[in-house]
């Protein structure tokens, strides 16, 4: 198959896990034989190669301003409002688009995230007759900010949204319209859309994120020494939304029992918040260690908690820490417990529920063969998220996609 993935941003220029991800399974689809394109932004670093065969289309952005780097926070109010007006339907993106899928002549066009092409690329590539896929990653199609959290809680449970945010989206909504399939990168950012009345005529389907390719699974469970405190890491940004604080308080409590432990913050945040942090609990065994490699963190650390109160699309870092044979205390939100059997390879909790989490901790730091057995399941469960398994996840969907749509242009024809 020739495949178009069309997205924001791809390396070199990154953002978050999402590009990184496209990447990964770009390079695996190209490794299987298919012809895989990127439609992208024209960003300040340019693409390399490094040997892959995957072809990239860097289209230059026709907004007012670069939206991805630390300049953007400095625009003016009525400037940033400008820029989202045009993003809302920027149908100069729409064309430039067209003309890149007119000449590439792909089989099937995949959208992601499209901030600065816009989501009106979406009826555009169906203007043309081609099968559209839409993959989610975040909440942007029903939440300006990504997160859907506002004033400190959790907000667009079931089909309710703030105002706002319906307005704002409006136009994204009617662009869904346009797409034949739909793939979430859990069940949990799936529903979440179909609740709110998206993609209602689309095919479904779930395939969770894989592994980056710099953390290769471990061939076996590494032994804890038991004479040292077990050692808790939170890796991420350092902010209350991501439950740090619930983890801080968590420790505190164990602590003022004689439970011996250590806690690892790994990550980059607003420096006076973590200041703070480390002020309020000057105290206290936790350990602020800033930005981190990945792999070396999970080294050095006996399990993962992942206690965040957002609605995490998926939450990476729970089968990352399973490869290392690590394994993982998440919360109940967003898409963190699909990858977390509870007292098989990890445990999850309440959101929020500080002594819900305490107990967690206190029971794999009192009882080791609990743990031990834990990481074993977890590294078993890592397998599952490698990337050809993946890639032939998606390539079997596509493909029933693509079937599908030219057994509809045959009987439209017929």
């Amino acid at each position: 198959m020739r495949i178009v993935n069309i997205s924001s941003l791809y390396p070199p220029n990154i953002v978050g896990g999402a590009e990184q991800g496209l990447k990964v399974m770009s390079d695996e689809m190209a490794r299987a034989g298919h012809d895989v394109h990127i439609i992208t932004l024209d960003g300040p670093k340019k693409p390399e190669s490094n040997g892959s065969s995957v072809t990239v289309h860097p289209t230059p952005l026709k907004n007012l301003y670069w939206p991805f780097d630390q300049q953007r926070h400095a625009r003016s109010r009525v400037t940033k409002a400008l820029w989202h007006a045009i993003d809302t339907h920027n149908g100069l993106m729409a064309s430039a688009v067209k003309t890149a899928l007119r000449n590439i002549q792909p089989d099937v066009v995949l959208t992601r995230n499209l901030q600065g092409f816009s989501t009106a690329v979406m009826p555009a590539v169906k203007q043309l007759g081609l099968p559209l896929v839409h993959v989610i990653h975040d909440f942007s199609l029903l939440c300006p900010q990504t997160s859907m959290f506002r004033n400190g809680k959790v907000c667009g449970q079931k089909d309710a949204r703030c105002t706002s945010c319906r307005l704002l989206t409006s136009w994204r909504w009617r662009h869904t319209n346009a797409a034949d399939a739909v793939i979430g990168v859990s069940r949990a950012v799936l529903d979440a859309h179909v609740d709110h009345g998206l993609f209602q005529d689309a095919e479904r389907t779930v395939i969770y994120n894989a592994l980056k390719p710099s953390l290769t699974i471990q061939s076996s469970v590494g032994h804890r020494d038991t004479s040292k405190p077990i050692r808790f890491g939170f890796l991420g940004r350092v902010e209350k939304a991501k439950g740090v604080e619930t983890l801080l308080e968590a420790m505190r409590y164990l602590s003022s029992k004689d439970f011996d432990l250590e806690v690892v913050i790994a990550g980059n945040g607003d420096p006076a918040y973590i200041e703070g942090l480390k002020q309020q609990y000057a105290e206290a065994p936790v350990e602020f260690a800033g930005y981190v490699d990945t792999a070396k963190f999970f080294n050095e650390i006996d399990v993962l908690v992942f206690p965040s109160e957002l609605r995490e699309a998926l939450g990476n870092g729970v089968f990352e820490a399973f490869s290392q044979g690590l394994p993982v205390i998440g919360s109940t939100m967003g898409g963190i417990p699909e990858s977390i059997e509870h007292l098989k390879n990890g445990m999850v909790f309440e959101a929020g529920n500080v002594m819900a989490l305490a107990d967690c901790m206190h029971m794999l730091g009192t009882f080791e063969s609990s743990r031990a057995s834990l990481a074993e399941a977890a590294l078993a469960k890592s397998h599952e998220y490698q990337p050809a398994k993946r890639a032939n996840e998606y390539i079997d969907f596509l493909s029933r996609v693509v079937t599908k749509h030219s057994n509809l242009v045959a009987q439209a024809h017929g």
